[in-house]
């Protein structure tokens, strides 16, 4: 296999986690729970899919960025990653910014879920500082505290393998080592801190990691040779398996949380890459579509919820948030609006951005 070609199965695996996450925020926000046995393992640990992201973010950007070509870069890199992830997320910062003020000032209403919605964590969600230790707790568009948490590590990941590969190796080592430490004290998921810093930053640390940990053992001793399809499947099967059977028990085992990330995860991206049943659904059009869009669909879904509340409490009507086809429709209305955010700010703001930054024009598959 070519390094260079886009995996469109991770696409589609980042697609179907998306929308486990959008089940985790949607029982939690709405306090309802439709659909229970399909959505059971969402509803009930749903959170840990930011994991899956972090893991296949450090497979993806350690595919994309630590090469011979690019790991000098780290100017061109950085720029490419602002370019990347800041103007769908400034454009939702500014989105709910709007909702949660005319929520607050012209509807006398208490804020919809988080209510440190200040100058002050407005300016840290601005510098994607909003989940470091700054914070007084959850802001504005709350689900974007794995956005600060992942820029700050990319950051680090990037600045480190400027340097020789064995140099890099050994600081990225180190900085794993430390958030294990961490993460084995606190729990993977966690509101705990370290030396005033967020858990969550630790939690990133590992998750991502273990992501580039994973292509580097990848890249030097499965693509050369492959796997066997038996083997490949039966990853894909147990990977997945054990992952949904943990969430749809429903118990919070933080020790557990950690082995997940660790060994299922892995197991579901290698298995997702070499086992051909699984590149078959995985490369099914609308999951690979979905997958593309997935970076909107995570960052306009609490948006959306929030003006779907502000409607409500504006109009006076009672929505039906228990109703099965009200949850089909609300992931419709996601989905839809993410095409619409992907083709009118993700595709523009990044070129603007990289036009003006001056980034890179590479097409890899990057996340």
């Amino acid at each position: 296999m070519n390094d260079k070609e886009r995996l469109h199965e991770l696409d589609s695996l980042r697609a179907l986690a998306a929308i486990g996450v959008i089940g985790w925020h949607y029982t939690g926000h709405f306090r309802a729970s439709p659909l229970p046995q399909l959505m059971a393992p969402f509803y009930h640990h749903g959170l840990l899919l930011v994991d899956f992201f972090f893991v296949l973010s450090g497979f993806v950007l350690s595919r994309t960025y630590w090469t011979a070509e690019r790991s000098g870069l780290f100017a061109q890199n950085f720029r490419d990653r602002i370019a990347r992830l800041y103007p769908l997320h400034f454009t939702m910062l500014l989105v709910v910014a709007a909702l949660q003020w005319y929520l607050a000032h012209q509807l006398a209403s208490v804020p919809f879920i988080y209510t440190f919605n200040d100058k002050r964590d407005f300016v840290l969600h601005l510098f994607l500082l909003n989940r470091t230790g700054l914070e007084r707790g959850f802001s504005f568009n709350a689900p974007a505290w794995s956005i600060s948490t992942e820029f700050i590590i990319n950051t680090i990941f990037l600045l480190a393998i400027v340097f020789s590969r064995r140099v890099a190796t050994i600081i990225l080592s180190i900085i794993f080592a430390i958030g294990l430490a961490v993460v084995l004290r606190n729990g993977l998921i966690s509101n705990a801190t370290m030396a005033g810093i967020d858990n969550d930053i630790f939690r990133t640390i590992v998750g991502f990691f273990v992501g580039v940990a994973l292509h580097r053992c990848h890249a030097k001793f499965i693509a050369p040779h492959g796997l066997r399809e038996g083997f490949s499947t039966l990853l894909s099967i147990v990977g997945m398996s054990a992952f949904l059977y943990y969430c749809t028990n429903g118990a919070n085992y933080q020790r557990l949380d950690l082995v997940v990330a660790v060994l299922c995860f892995p197991a579901i991206i290698i298995g997702a890459i070499h086992g051909s049943a699984a590149k078959r659904v995985l490369n099914f059009p609308i999951l690979t579509y979905l997958g593309t869009i997935s970076y909107s669909i995570y960052l306009v879904h609490y948006p959306l919820q929030l003006a779907i509340h502000v409607v409500s409490v504006a109009t006076g009507i009672i929505i039906p948030y228990g109703n099965p086809l009200f949850l089909v429709g609300f992931l419709l209305l996601v989905i839809a609006t993410a095409s619409l955010t992907y083709a009118v700010i993700e595709i523009p703001g990044k070129r603007f951005l990289k036009h003006k930054l001056g980034g890179s024009r590479s097409s890899a598959q990057v996340v």
